[in-house]
């Protein structure tokens, strides 16, 4: 399974034909995941390339439980375009466990306001919104 995401975040697609195709598709990949394609992605992810985490930031909600929480927690230390697809993402981790976790590590606010000084109006929005609920 993880070969296949990979390869599907590795495509050298345009960003529209990704996000109109390969989210889906990356997205069941994910989901199909075995301990052993966990232990993959959090071997190699830190070696892929920004538009590569970007894309998986993008395609991670609640529905892949703790190991996506702690794939996109992992991702806090990227660029500041990676780390906005983080945030982004972690809104869907909204139960009170997830909350408490997400609340529980100070990289993530710390981060979010960072990024809050320089945003654009979009991302200035989300990221609000995030840190309103934490």
């Amino acid at each position: 399974m993880y070969e296949e995401l990979d390869a599907v975040l590795s495509e050298n697609s345009s960003d529209d034909s990704f996000y109109d195709d390969g989210v889906t598709y990356a997205e069941e990949l994910l989901n199909d995941f075995t301990d052993p394609d966990w232990e993959k992605i959090f071997q190699n992810i830190h070696s892929k390339d920004d538009k590569w985490k970007v894309r998986l930031a993008y395609c991670i909600d609640d529905d892949l439980g703790i190991n996506g929480l702690k794939l996109l927690l992992s991702m806090l230390g990227e660029t500041d375009e990676v780390v906005e697809y983080v945030i982004d993402s972690l809104r869907s981790f909204n139960t009170e466990e997830y909350k408490e976790i997400i609340s529980s590590n100070t990289q993530v606010v710390e981060k979010a306001q960072n990024l809050l000084k320089n945003a654009s109006l979009p991302v200035k929005r989300v990221i609000e919104e995030f840190l309103l609920k934490q």
